[in-house]
């Protein structure tokens, strides 16, 4: 199974980061579709956390989440976020920045079909970010929910799901003898993407 899905991808920036993820597969490092997500609340105070890239295409990025967790609340209040990728087994970096959109239901209920039942359990149980009075209480209440559904198909929480990144800015960084490091920036303006080369 494909760690996530690849769409039909013509876009350089997007190509190129489709491409690290591959090369970073091929070497075995750990999770190479993890990306280190941060957000701003409405305090305009910033946080970050790393999330699991899930599919990938011309119009952008889209990842998993509780829409009522600390995340999906700041991107409720302000959708703009930034996203990086780092492989140390290859020594490269992929910075995007845009802004946040849910994606359709369908998508979501497909997603969520096809996760184990053990990651639909949790998703169901767990009212993610909010505060909790035991782990053990948790474990206990995933164990009930799995008792209730048993044999059952469990359907999605309404207050999980996708939301789709749609890159405006993408930086490629390379290391590189010297510190001389290859830096590309692409920025989209007018539906197209420029492309320009920065000092490291």
């Amino acid at each position: 199974m494909d760690l996530y899905l690849r769409e039909s991808l013509s876009e350089e920036p997007l190509l190129l980061l489709d491409e690290c993820i591959q090369e970073a597969l091929k070497v075995s490092a750990p999770l190479p579709h993890a990306m280190n997500i941060a957000t701003v609340n409405k305090n305009s105070k910033p946080s970050n956390r790393v999330v699991l890239l899930k599919s990938i295409s011309d119009k952008g990025l889209v990842f998993v989440t509780d829409y009522q967790s600390a995340k999906g609340m700041d991107i409720e209040e302000n959708p703009n976020v930034s996203v990086t990728f780092w492989w140390a087994q290859t020594n490269k970096q992929i910075r995007v920045e845009g802004d946040c959109i849910k994606v359709d239901t369908e998508f979501s209920d497909d997603y969520f079909s096809t996760r184990p039942r053990g990651s639909q359990i949790s998703a169901s149980v767990s009212n993610q970010s909010e505060e909790i009075s035991s782990y053990d209480s948790l474990v206990d209440e995933a164990q009930k929910f799995s008792s209730l559904y048993k044999d059952k198909a469990i359907p999605r929480p309404k207050r999980w799901g996708g939301y789709l990144l749609r890159p405006k800015k993408i930086e490629y960084w390379q290391d590189m003898p010297n510190r001389l490091h290859k830096r590309e920036l692409f920025i989209k303006k007018a539906k197209e993407w420029q492309k320009t080369y920065l000092s490291p």
